[in-house]
């Protein structure tokens, strides 16, 4: 096992250790470069070709984008992402860790750039880890599902992480303001 490198940097996915995109597996060897580096990407992945990758590619192949070149594959769908450039919507879709969400994840914008994804949260996470996304939790509940009064304060505390309704917090990469969707089957 190769433990030298230290996991790759990804600007619109901070931390998918955290997230629980990128594990820990001191065995698991990489379909794209052949090493076991000690992580495998264990989130969501599409390719034409190839359909079972999951828990089969490094970070660092993601990163660099030979996972993406070589299987055909993207790990975010960038197709609903408005405002953007081409080559940031190639980044998220082929070079960056996705998330796992309830229907087809939304990867949310700012500020004519992608934003940050920093994690699925419940009412506790929004509590502890994001509290100062909860305002705009808030407001994508207002809008999307037109919830106010007692049915929004019982919507939030419904909330949960590893059940339904999620919510998935962003944060701008410019003016680091919090974005956030919630979603459910």
């Amino acid at each position: 096992m190769d433990q030298t490198a230290t996991l790759p940097e990804f600007k619109y996915h901070p931390d998918p250790v955290a997230t629980g995109v990128v594990v820990r597996d001191e065995d698991a060897p990489c379909l794209s470069c052949n090493r076991i580096r000690g992580y495998i990407y264990d989130g969501p992945v599409t390719s034409e070709k190839f359909h079972h990758l999951t828990h089969c590619l490094c970070p660092w192949c993601i990163a660099d984008g030979s996972a993406a070149r070589q299987f055909g594959a993207e790990f975010a769908d960038s197709g609903t992402m408005e405002g953007v450039s081409q080559e940031v919507r190639d980044e998220i879709a082929q070079r960056t860790p996705g998330f796992h969400s309830w229907q087809e994840t939304q990867w949310l914008v700012c500020c004519g750039d992608g934003a940050e994804f920093l994690g699925a949260a419940g009412s506790k996470e929004l509590k502890t880890q994001f509290p100062d996304a909860m305002p705009a939790v808030r407001q994508h509940l207002k809008e999307d599902f037109d919830l106010s009064g007692a049915e929004l304060k019982e919507f939030l505390a419904a909330l949960s992480k590893d059940d339904q309704p999620t919510a998935y917090i962003f944060r701008c990469r410019k003016c680091r303001e919090y974005l956030a969707y919630v979603d459910e089957t």
